[in-house]
């Protein structure tokens, strides 16, 4: 059987995915692997038979996948809030990598390890390809085979070091996920709407009002004086007495109520309008922000936007995404034009249009292949995950580029995410359990799988405190940070498993460009010091 999977790839990818995803589906102590569990068993499975691999450009393909996906998704908010906390955490990557790169000089010299395995053993405590890869580049080629051997070593031990302590960090913290996600505004607490007599004194247009009260909230529709509803055109004057229809959080309403004017009573029945939960599948609206749609001039306003599991209270400035279902005011005569102008088409959204993403994914990969001359003749490149990743993050701030939308349904972006994560998984895991089998023969090797280990530790442990006690990060961020600085998708899939939040993955995307390229250039310096 495993003579035939070594001569079958493709099946053996499959049956690893298969037993994988099914293995990560077990949960122990209310714990579940996710898709990372694709990655022990893909070790296991090439640990029995070194002949089991899957090829290169397999995974190579998986991890742009993964890394293209999520950057789409964090691309706005990567931008966002660089200038406020992200250049700080990228800093303290890059002056944390060349700590790092003295800890393991320290433990290679301190413990008379091989110097060639010791730096593959760095690379594998980091969880990073890339900067194996580029060791293996700046030596002979006789010595190539030892990088791989310390890699796979410190690989593995990696991975269960960073799954343990974001597990275990979180049980003696006592996490409340969804709670710190809400906080941080990955989730919002469910959208209600109140009627609002404006006070005297309030002046602007309806369009003002979230300005003036100072709160995420989105006027929908006005009671007129005879008791008729109108949608609330955001270029009309507000008057003293007039009621509005705001939409928004309980704490957003009640900050809103105390500064615009007192809350009343109103009936929606029998008003005139209608409201529809509708999907957005239309290209020519997607990736648009709300404030571009001049929506009552098209007979609708916009009172939330669900994305996700969440109802988002809309602004001027909210990006509308494919697949979100924008619940809409309008009138029953209106309700096809309106019906229309959104598409609310599922099998539109199920044909993907993937030449936009082709086409992003395109050029992450140029990005990734441009070579960059550093000192000493090496040649640094961004590589499969660093060249997707950034494009992915400027294409997902973009959103849209004249008519090309780079943006994708919520659920396909899921999909092909997990998909490339696993096959990654798959294919990096038989690559180092060849090497993890033929090294446990050597009792020596156990030095370098415990000096990993140790480094690994020191990574997450490190970027919990200082993430958590300097940046006020919350603990699932903090360990994204951590995950991106190593570069470990298997981290990513099990905190995305356990969390249902996206905090960690914010972090990952801050710092993964930043960890990549910074994790080559500390792998390249240790050799320097080392050999």
């Amino acid at each position: 059987m495993l003579d035939f999977l070594a001569d079958q790839p493709l099946i053996a990818m499959f049956l690893i995915l298969a037993v994988g995803l099914a293995v990560g589906k077990i949960k122990v102590a209310g714990l579940a692997l996710g898709a990372s569990a694709v990655l022990f068993v893909a070790l296991g499975l090439s640990a029995m038979n070194p002949e089991i691999s899957l090829p290169t450009l397999v995974y190579q393909l998986g991890l742009a996948l993964f890394v293209y996906a999520i950057g789409l998704t964090a691309g706005r908010e990567f931008f966002a809030s660089f200038l406020s906390r992200g250049w700080k955490l990228n800093a303290f990557l890059a002056v944390f990598l060349l700590a790092l790169v003295g800890l393991t000089y320290a433990l290679v010299s301190g413990f008379g390890l091989d110097p060639i395995k010791g730096s593959g053993m760095f690379a594998g405590a980091l969880t990073s390809t890339p900067a194996m890869a580029a060791i293996v580049d700046m030596l002979d080629a006789s010595q190539g085979a030892d990088v791989v051997v310390g890699y796979s070593l410190a690989y593995p031990g990696a991975v269960i070091a960073a799954i343990v302590i974001a597990a275990a960090g979180s049980a003696i913290l006592k996490v409340d996920h969804v709670a710190d996600a809400r906080k941080e505004g990955l989730i919002v607490a469910p959208v209600q709407w109140r009627a609002i007599s404006l006070r005297s004194g309030i002046s602007g247009a309806i369009r003002d009002l979230p300005v003036v009260a100072d709160q995420p909230v989105s006027a929908t529709r006005l009671q007129l004086p005879d008791g008729t509803h109108t949608l609330a055109d955001p270029d009309r004057p507000v008057e003293p007495g007039m009621v509005v229809v705001l939409n928004g959080t309980e704490e957003a309403l009640n900050a809103a109520e105390a500064v615009l004017g007192e809350a009343v009573p109103m009936s929606l029945e029998s008003s005139g309008l209608m409201f529809r939960r509708l999907t957005l599948s239309n290209p020519n609206v997607a990736g648009k922000t709300v404030g571009e749609l001049d929506t009552v001039a098209h007979g609708f306003t916009i009172a939330r936007v669900r994305r996700g599991d969440s109802d988002i209270a809309p602004s001027d400035d909210l990006v509308l995404n494919y697949s979100d279902r924008v619940r809409v005011v309008t009138t029953p005569e209106r309700l096809p034009e309106v019906n229309r102008f959104f598409g609310d088409s599922e099998r539109s959204l199920a044909d993907l249009n993937l030449l936009p993403f082709a086409l992003g994914l395109l050029a992450g990969l140029l990005i990734g292949a441009i070579p960059i001359p550093l000192p000493g003749g090496s040649v640094l490149s961004l590589g499969f995950g660093g060249g997707p990743i950034i494009a992915g993050l400027i294409l997902g701030a973009l959103t849209r580029t004249g008519g090309i939308n780079w943006q994708i349904p919520y659920h396909a972006n899921r999909t092909l995410s997990t998909l490339g994560l696993s096959i990654f998984l798959a294919g990096v895991g038989t690559t180092a359990g060849a090497g993890f089998r033929d090294a446990l023969t050597d009792a020596s090797s156990l030095y370098y799988i415990g000096a990993g280990f140790l480094v690994t530790v020191v990574v997450y442990l490190v970027s919990a405190a200082v993430g958590m006690w300097l940046l006020h990060l919350t603990w699932d961020e903090a360990m994204g940070v951590a995950a991106g600085a190593s570069t470990n998708p298997a981290v990513i899939s099990y905190l995305n498993e356990q969390t249902g939040t996206e905090l960690a993955a914010r972090g990952y995307a801050t710092v993964y460009p930043t960890g990549m390229v910074g994790k080559i250039i500390a792998g390249q310096l240790l050799v320097l010091l080392l050999v």
